[in-house]
């Protein structure tokens, strides 16, 4: 791993984690050696992989698995399926899921071809289009009179 581009505060971070922390060490060293633009970052209270000020990648730990989330996933093409949603309503992130340091080191390959298209997806600007929303809300009645009834809860929406 770079030394230069490591970040002290995330080496401390790695330090203290109760677990994953083999796995963390091995994504943060893949992913320091991809790019000489990639900055290591502390934010979230997690690992996070920037290019020009923009995130790329962020190191999560859950209680069941480590995560490489990348912000615009979405974005990604996926030719390896591998990529999953970061929650059931999620559009735009997508993580990759490890158990085992191993796990990091077979796709290595993978992770290594995925940050760098997500480097050029960020790097082009591109977006996740919007989702188009609905122009009007179904106000509940109740709601409706209780706002009608008191003007500092009115004023508060």
């Amino acid at each position: 791993m770079a030394k230069t581009k490591a970040n002290p505060q995330v080496e401390d971070y790695v330090r203290e984690i109760p677990i994953w922390q083999e796995v963390t060490e091995k994504l943060r060293t893949i992913l320091l050696d991809i790019d000489d633009e990639i900055t290591e970052e502390f934010k979230w209270h997690k690992p996070c992989y920037s290019v020009n000020h923009k995130n790329i990648v962020l190191i999560q730990g859950f209680k069941a698995y480590c995560a490489l989330l990348f912000f615009k996933g979405s974005l990604l093409k996926d030719p390896e399926k591998v990529l999953l949603d970061v929650g059931e309503n999620s559009r735009v992130g997508k993580q990759l899921r490890f158990t085992s340091k191993e796990e990091v080191e077979e796709l290595r390959k993978v992770i290594q071809a995925y940050v760098l298209e997500a480097i050029q997806i960020e790097k082009s600007g591109l977006q996740v289009e919007k989702k188009e929303t609905a122009s009007t809300v179904n106000m509940p009645e109740e709601f409706a009179i209780k706002l009608k009834e008191n003007p500092r809860l009115k004023n508060c929406f």
